[in-house]
């Protein structure tokens, strides 16, 4: 591997799982992610414009492995909520929710921070959730999200409006239940 390129790679690694992180919601998948990028763009490196900021067009490429694998992860066969012959040990949905012990305040309770606002992330659109991450969460300014989402400022300022809004939405009662 050539210098410049473990360069870029020791440069951008840590943000890079971060952003993947936050988009994909556990660490194998932010694993998994980055390194399909740095793949992808040590691969397509004579395609790189280097006029242009090399981290916004790793994002991009992050960002487009992640809408990937959510359009193939909406093709896989659905799992059903409840099973007509099913072994005793086997739990289904249906289980799940009849079982008081698992409700959803018991859930909530188990969670620290980190968790809730990243199931709040989780629960955003990836177009909202990006948007969000790399303004917010990672500093980007909003010219650089911009280009690297490939959107008009003003689309980029409605996106992130939704985004707050919905994650104030989401967020308010487990604050408010702190003070």
């Amino acid at each position: 591997m050539d210098d410049k390129i473990k360069r870029l790679i020791e440069l951008h690694a840590d943000r890079a799982y971060a952003i993947a992180f936050r988009l994909a919601g556990n660490r194998d998948d932010a694993g998994d992610l980055v390194q399909d990028a740095f793949l992808r763009a040590i691969k397509y490196m004579q395609s790189y414009d280097e006029s242009l900021p090399f981290e916004a067009w790793l994002y991009q490429i992050i960002r487009n492995l992640y809408l990937n694998s959510l359009m193939l992860e909406s093709r896989r066969k659905k799992v059903p909520l409840s099973v007509v012959d099913k072994d005793e040990d086997t739990p289904v949905m249906e289980d799940f929710l009849a079982d008081p012990e698992r409700g959803p305040e018991s859930r909530v309770e188990a969670l620290g921070t980190k968790d809730t606002v990243q199931n709040a992330l989780n629960g955003l659109s990836p177009t909202l959730r990006m948007a969000i991450i790399l303004v917010d969460l990672e500093g980007m300014s909003r010219e650089e999200c911009a280009r690297t989402l490939g959107c008009s400022l003003a689309a980029l300022d409605v996106r992130l409006h939704r985004a707050r809004s919905l994650l104030r939405k989401t967020l308010t009662p487990y604050q408010e239940g702190r003070a």
